[in-house]
């Protein structure tokens, strides 16, 4: 049976862990904290509170080793650049490390690109973000490719009642 650790068990990351459970995976699920773990109880996978930015608390985990796979889409719970760097930049740059030679896949977002014009933007645009923000996203992006893993840019999803672009077209 395949295995995955989905490192940031959210609102994306608990619905793609149902998916891989699904489907037969045998799923370990992680959160930042015990308090968030506990919300998972209920949920046909076991989780761990762990920060990800933290190596040693990746090493104190025996059920992370000989993973097939590992996604990334911890949240930097709207903080600022140093939320970031901890979060996406520290914590892919783990992942990769610590839990090889799992495969791994980063949510990284479409805010590295710049483009506000109306125009088309595809995965060949450049992303050359302005913000510090989207440049230590682009700098975890990097990190991940580096270590032969996958990006995917996700748009627009922040989860139940955060649906910023769905509430101005709304309104």
């Amino acid at each position: 049976m395949p295995r995955i650790f989905i490192a940031g068990c959210g609102f994306v990351g608990r619905a793609t862990a149902r998916l891989f459970h699904e489907r037969g995976w045998e799923v370990i699920g992680g959160t930042h904290s015990t308090d968030s773990t506990a919300k998972l109880a209920g949920e046909p996978f076991p989780t761990l509170a762990v920060d990800i930015s933290d190596p040693t608390a990746l090493t104190a985990h025996p059920e992370l080793r000989g993973l097939d796979a590992v996604i990334h889409c911890a949240s930097s719970g709207r903080g600022g650049a140093d939320a970031y760097r901890r979060v996406y930049l520290s914590g892919a740059r783990n992942l990769a490390a610590i839990l090889a030679p799992a495969r791994l896949v980063f949510t990284g977002s479409s805010s590295v690109y710049v483009q506000t014009d109306g125009s088309w933007v595809t995965e060949a645009s450049e992303a050359a973000p302005d913000r510090e923000t989207g440049r230590i996203l682009r700098e975890a992006e990097n990190a991940v490719l580096a270590a032969d893993g996958v990006v995917a840019r996700l748009a627009g999803i922040y989860g139940p009642g955060r649906s910023v672009l769905l509430k101005k077209f709304l309104s």
